[in-house]
Parts: structure tokens; sequence; C-alpha cells
């Protein structure tokens, strides 16, 4: 479905990343908590509430926590 409102501020703001948490998944649709507000954008299969996530061009994409990160001694 598609949600004009949410497009014409996109294509106003412009492109830009940003970054928050997920506080509800509905469907395909990711409400992102950040610091400009809440945005309801597209997800990724996977995203669960509460992951941190950047959301760039209209989608959600999980973002690797320091958890995940390969560890490299020198």
């Amino acid at each position: 479905m598609s949600q004009p409102l949410l497009e014409l501020q996109r294509l106003l703001v412009g492109q830009r990343s940003m970054t928050g948490r997920v506080v509800a998944i509905n469907g395909g649709m990711a409400k992102v908590a950040t610091s400009g507000g809440i945005v309801e954008v597209a997800s990724e299969a996977g995203i669960q509430p509460g992951d941190r996530v950047t959301v760039k061009d209209g989608r959600a994409v999980k973002v690797q926590g320091a958890t995940d990160a390969p560890v490299f001694y020198v």
C-alpha cells in the first residue's frame, strides 16, 4: 500500500540516512524511533523490535552490533 505523505516527506527532505530503534513491526513495515521522531519504513527480513537500524532510501537495515563484529588481535 502506497503512503503518499511519507513519500512526499522523503522527497522534500532528500536522500539522507538516519539511525534509530525499531519500536514495532507490522507486516513488512517497521516503525523506527529516530532523533527526529518516529518514521514508518519498509524493513528487511529478520528485523525485530528493539533492533538498531539505519534508515536509508525508505528502508530499515539492521546495524551490526558490537557483539557481531569480528575481533582482530595484532
